[in-house]
Formats: structure tokens, C-alpha cells, sequence
């Protein structure tokens, strides 16, 4: 389950820095208010997408068993523990999306918008840079390396979305 968490943190932090870079030519409360809203649909949409892809690969393999066993499941103990799996892995997703998504917000509550931008970006790498160390921890990957592709990724990102706002024509 923690694929859910970590892929929910990734989803949220990187989609909502995108709106806010996105959104960092208008007031705070515009970006405030747009990155928000982005990281709580984001992460609603998470909880129906886990729940949805979960419930149909779950009862794919749980309609397989009962065909195979020549008996129905409906009801059992395997049954509540396949229902049970299903709403953690869409609450577990979707929450931490949610979770992600306030990283990139954090800052525009404290700081000027311009010294926010950069500290929102930052603090998404270095939320990325830990993910890495703990993605790293659990393939048995070499953590350096693992912590590398996730900040790289990351710094890539935030590049290419600055690079196309500033090429968005404001009137």
C-alpha cells in the first residue's frame, strides 16, 4: 500500500506546483485559491481512480478464484478484506495526493509571491529528494542514484512549466 502514499505525494506535489507556477503571475490568493482547488481535485479524482482501478483488478481476481473454486465468495472474510483493500489503497492515494499539493501552497501564505515561487519549487525537490531515499530504501536501490532520478525529474519539470509560462502571452 505504500506505492499508494508515494505515488499520491509525486501526483499531488508536481500537479500543483504546476498551477502555481502557472498561476505565479497573479496575487496570492489567485494562486492560493487555484493551487487549492487544483490539489483537492486532484486528490478527489485520486480516491475515485484507486478506488475504481482497485475494485476492478481485485474483483477480477476474486471472481477467478470463486471460478476456479466452483463456489461463491460474496460475503466471506476474503470478501471484507478485498473491500477493506480497496477503500485504503483510494484513501491512501488520494489523501496523500491532497497532502502533496499543500507542499507547493506552504509558502505563498508566508512569503512574497516571487520568493514564494522559488521556495514552493524548492521544497518540492526536496520533497521528491526523500521519496527518492525512501523509494530507494524499498527496490534495494542504490539511494543516491534513486534520490537523483526523483530530483532530476523534478527540477526538469519545474523548468519546463517555467519555460512555457513565460511564453504565454499576458494582455
Amino acid at each position: 500500500m505504500i506505492r499508494y502514499f508515494i505515488r499520491g505525494l509525486i501526483d499531488g506535489s508536481l500537479s500543483t506546483l504546476g498551477v502555481v507556477i502557472g498561476a505565479s503571475i497573479a496575487s496570492p490568493l489567485i494562486i492560493i485559491s487555484a493551487a487549492f482547488g487544483g490539489a483537492l481535485a486532484n486528490g478527489f479524482s485520486n480516491i475515485l481512480g484507486a478506488f475504481s482501478a482497485e475494485y476492478a483488478i481485485r474483483y477480477r481476481e476474486f471472481r477467478e478464484l470463486e471460478r476456479h473454486m466452483l463456489k461463491g465468495l460474496s460475503g466471506t472474510h476474503l470478501d471484507a478484506k478485498t473491500k477493506k483493500d480497496i477503500r485504503k489503497s483510494g484513501f491512501l492515494d488520494g489523501g496523500a495526493t491532497i497532502l502533496g499539493g499543500f507542499v507547493p501552497i506552504i509558502p505563498f501564505f508566508l512569503l512574497a509571491p516571487a520568493q514564494a515561487l522559488w521556495v514552493s519549487i524548492t521544497a518540492v525537490v526536496v520533497l521528491m529528494a526523500l521519496l527518492g531515499v525512501l523509494v530507494g530504501k524499498i527496490s534495494k536501490e542504490n539511494i543516491l542514484w534513486s534520490m537523483a532520478k526523483m530530483v532530476i525529474f523534478t527540477a526538469a519539470t519545474a523548468g519546463v512549466l517555467l519555460l512555457v509560462q513565460q511564453f504565454i502571452p499576458i494582455s
